[in-house]
């Protein structure tokens, strides 16, 4: 809503009568009145705003040495020093000095309601809970799970198929790690025939003349290398560690 007192810094002009003075002078007084009460924010040749209450920025200079005195139905926000750096407070009717930032962030222990938990010491044992030492998590970006959740040291786990535990075989040991993204199938088969006595040796339907001993290397027609890859897709895996 639009203030009920204009706000005019062009007059009075020079041009005005002396006995009209009393009545820019009252004009005036309820004017600033009036916008220190809501905008603090005064602009030439005002005749309205529907911005009630709405301020660029609020600044604290010069931090309170000390906690302001409560108030019936008022709650003090100010700034008072903590280590030689200004820190936001509140002071409420009941004489509560709440600090509300702390080194550049918010002091959430002292907001009641910001988080189920009411300290930050809370919240890091909830997670704790959630995400315990030895949780694997797969994630689609690189950051580190430590700095996305806030808790814990994480390993990642790299170039490697995660498998559920057996009871037994080959994936019954937690942690053990095996296996190849691809083998080499080239081989060779040696034959050995032997002929002794009258008998002929024979390989096939072919005859063999000689009745002694003879080895045949047959060569493997596989490719010498086969893949071994599932269908796969990538991620970042990490396990927390401590």
């Amino acid at each position: 809503m639009p203030y009920t007192e204009t706000w005019d810094e062009t007059k009075p002009a020079g041009g005005r009568n002396v006995n009209l003075g009393d009545n820019d002078i009252r004009e005036f007084k309820s004017a600033v009145r009036e916008r220190l009460a809501t905008d603090h924010h005064f602009v030439a040749d005002e005749t309205g705003k529907t911005n009630i209450g709405l301020h660029k920025k609020v600044s604290f200079y010069t931090p309170l040495a000390s906690d302001p005195t409560a108030e019936t139905s008022v709650f003090h926000l100010y700034s008072k020093d903590v280590s030689d750096k200004a820190e936001l407070f509140g002071t409420d009717e009941d004489d509560n000095n709440i600090q509300l930032t702390s080194g550049g962030g918010i002091m959430a222990e002292s907001i009641s309601g910001v988080y189920a938990a009411a300290n930050t010491a809370a919240i890091a044992t909830i997670m704790s809970l959630i995400y315990p030492i030895g949780y694997v998590i797969t994630l689609g970006v690189s950051t580190n799970p430590g700095t996305l959740l806030g808790i814990g040291t994480w390993t990642a786990i790299t170039g490697t198929v995660i498998v559920g535990k057996a009871a037994a075989g080959t994936f019954n040991t937690l942690d053990a790690t095996g296996g190849a993204e691809s083998v080499n199938l080239s081989h060779t088969h040696a034959t050995t025939i032997i002929a002794g006595g009258t008998e002929e040796a024979t390989a096939g339907n072919g005859i063999l003349a000689d009745k002694g001993q003879h080895e045949h290397s047959t060569d493997s027609k596989l490719s010498a290398t086969q893949s071994l890859l599932q269908p796969y897709i990538v991620k970042y895996v990490w396990q927390r560690t401590a």
